[in-house]
């Protein structure tokens, strides 16, 4: 993080009563150091009871704004399909972009009519995003090198290329990578966009303007392209028309948290401080990550805060002119500090720069209802990168089924990580999950017999027996770095973690999702050992056990896949190349696989029943792509093909119901 100059403005009107100046200047002093957390990147973890539906949307350019931001921190997994994409990742969210995560939906539009990549290019793409993930760049280069040989005319391909580049801040090859993207496919709003992002953190603001200026053009409903042409505005210090593009996207959006929270940075730049309160309040209201020391110490300054309460609601009113009545430090020149770049940030506490050692020892106590948390509880550390930290890895696990009961009753794994079921009982058991994203339904299984799973979603697992009401046993599935668990007394230790930022989190089965997402704290080691507690207040009972169920119906699924199918038909009839095949690939990843129901499937039958109905509608994409075999297609063969894949679709869905539900 640069150092930047701060201007000071000292004088003070004596005329102004000591106490108003006293309040004037706590505000501003808890705005000046707030500031040095200003646009602090937002941290990607979110609560266990927030995992489902991770997968970020695929949108037409006719809808909503590009969704394809790059979210650093997943676990790398590779594209299971010839027609799945790799993502072109950008976080807008962040001081320092990471390009470490491989999904499978097609982030990148298949803008140009005459491109769609074939598995060769892809498996180049998967190489270059692994390679890049763990630091080998170079390496990396030579399979993007031979993907764009493979396919020169593909602008997926070299968005995804300028993504990399600007992880590594080459942003001259970025450029040059974006720019030919831009070339086949000008259109393209999500390609703009990037582009966009890519001169904002090379701190090219006249660049970065004018390509969202175009990305707005393309789509005026873009509200994050205009959240960051005010970022770039800020860039230039030019902050009337900062405030202006943020006001814009959160009319556009109006629960877009972070647009609020800019908003009420920029109007306190300028000294509008009671045109920054309600924004900052309903920032905190959408999103307790903007619930910063700075701007609890601001809002309680202001009156709208009280210790240990949240803000207060405030209306949303349009931010009032200078001379239009603005009653508090109206007359009052308060000391400020305003920091250069985009988002005007100053040196952070806790930076890396003041890390003192590489290894930092955190421990702490855990209370449920004042009374110590069992070791039923996990306490986790994950990494804001989402990388896996030294020695992490996935672990198989056996949990037998003994006496009526799982054996060990409670279990914590890595992400994917596998665990095998095995009935040691003479009685018969059917293992199942409803919990969120981790749902499945094992079957009847006779004594000795052995069944794996394998769970690559963070979170709660609760088993139950569908024959055996009684039985119930806990597996929580850790994210990317550390955890531990409690002793006797609810006290925790991590004897030896590296000096970096984490999210912090407790779980126990006695939980409410609520009372774990309440209580999940933004911590950063820098080498000092730390003592941090948890007293958590819960509703619940010793023993009680809550589940996260995903409330998905997967009936709307279905509803989805079916009208983005016939909609796709309707598009190929009429003529058009590009349109169809996009909406067959939103059909597939982000409705079939983004909602859940493929992995439902997967999880409850078999992955060959999920990746043949997978195959069935990817068939319907190769043929209005014109790929493949050259058999004559007309509109009739392909909706007979779309009807028979939706009735197996709602034939499977109707028997994952019965599976997903059974009655004890």
């Amino acid at each position: 993080m640069s150092k930047n100059k701060i201007r000071h403005t000292e004088h003070v009107s004596k005329s102004i009563p000591v106490a108003k100046i006293l309040v004037s200047l706590l505000v501003m002093g808890g705005l000046i150091w707030g500031l040095v957390a200003l646009f602090q990147p937002s941290s990607d973890m979110v609560p266990y009871n927030q995992y489902k539906k991770t997968d970020v949307s695929v949108a037409t350019p006719e809808e909503t704004a590009p969704k394809n931001q790059p979210k650093p921190a997943s676990p790398a997994k590779q594209p299971e399909e010839p027609f799945e994409q790799l993502a072109a990742m950008n976080d807008p969210d962040k001081d320092a972009l990471d390009f470490t995560k491989v999904v499978s939906d097609p982030m990148v539009p298949q803008s140009n009519p005459m491109t769609d990549l074939p598995r060769e290019t892809l498996e180049h793409i998967s190489k270059a995003m692994n390679l890049a993930e763990n630091g080998k760049y170079e390496l990396a280069e030579v399979e993007f090198e031979k993907a764009a040989d493979l396919s020169p005319n593909s602008p997926e391909v070299f968005s995804i290329w300028g993504a990399a580049l600007r992880m590594q801040k080459k942003f001259k090859g970025a450029n040059r990578r974006f720019g030919r993207a831009y070339e086949l496919a000008p259109e393209d709003e999500e390609i703009v966009f990037n582009w966009g992002m890519s001169r904002l953190f090379e701190k090219n603001a006249d660049g970065a303007i004018d390509l969202f200026k175009k990305t707005i053009k393309l789509n005026p409903k873009n509200h994050l392209a205009y959240n960051y042409l005010g970022k770039s505005y800020g860039l230039k210090k030019d902050y009337p028309n900062e405030e202006v593009n943020y006001l814009k996207a959160v009319e556009i959006k109006e629960d877009f948290a972070q647009g609020h929270f800019n908003l009420g940075i920029a109007r306190s730049l300028q000294k509008n401080f009671e045109g920054a309160a309600p924004h900052f309040t309903r920032a905190i209201e959408l999103d307790k990550q903007y619930e910063k020391p700075f701007v609890v110490q601001f809002l309680t300054a202001m009156g709208l805060k009280k210790k240990g309460v949240g803000p207060e609601k405030a209306d949303l009113k349009p931010s009032p002119k200078k001379g239009d009545g603005k009653k508090s430090f109206e007359d009052t020149k308060e000391t400020a500090k305003k920091a250069e770049g985009s988002d005007h940030e100053m040196k952070k506490e806790g930076s890396d720069s003041n890390i003192v050692k590489p290894i930092t020892k955190l421990k702490g106590k855990i209370t449920i209802n004042s009374l110590p948390a069992d070791g039923r509880g996990v306490v986790i550390l994950e990494t804001k990168s989402k990388l896996k930290v030294p020695k992490q890895s996935a672990k198989p696990i056996q949990v037998f089924q003994r006496e009526l009961q799982f054996d060990p009753s409670h279990s914590v794994v890595m992400v994917g990580s596998t665990v095998t079921f095995i009935n040691d009982d003479r009685e018969v058991h059917n293992i199942f999950s409803k919990s969120s994203g981790n749902q499945f339904n094992l079957g009847a299984m006779a004594a000795g017999a052995a069944r794996e799973i394998k769970l690559e979603t963070p979170g709660p697992v609760i088993l139950r027996c569908n024959l055996h009401k009684d039985m119930i046993g806990t597996v929580f599935v850790v994210p990317n770095g550390y955890y531990t668990q409690p002793n006797a007394n609810g006290e925790y230790e991590f004897d030896r973690v590296k000096s970096q930022e984490y999210i912090l989190e407790f779980w126990h089965p006695q939980l409410y999702p609520e009372d774990v997402a309440d209580n999940v704290k933004s911590i950063k080691l820098t080498g000092r050992d730390k003592s941090i507690d948890f007293k958590i207040a819960s509703a619940s009972k010793p023993g009680e056990v809550h589940d996260l169920v995903d409330a998905t119906d997967y009936n709307l699924v279905v509803d989805d896949i079916e009208k983005e199918i016939s909609l796709a038909i309707k598009d190929w009839e009429a003529g058009k190349k590009y349109k169809p095949r996009k909406r067959m690939l939103i059909a597939i990843t982000q409705h079939y696989h983004g909602q859940g129901l493929k992995g439902a499937i997967a999880k409850s039958f078999s992955e060959k029943r999920s990746l043949k109905l997978e195959q069935a509608m990817d068939e319907i994409r190769k043929q209005i792509s014109g790929i493949g075999d050259k058999e004559k297609i007309t509109a009739e063969s392909l909706k007979f093909k779309a009807e028979r894949v939706v009735a197996q679709l709602r034939n499977n869905v109707k028997e994952l119901e019965h599976r997903l539900n059974p009655k004890p």
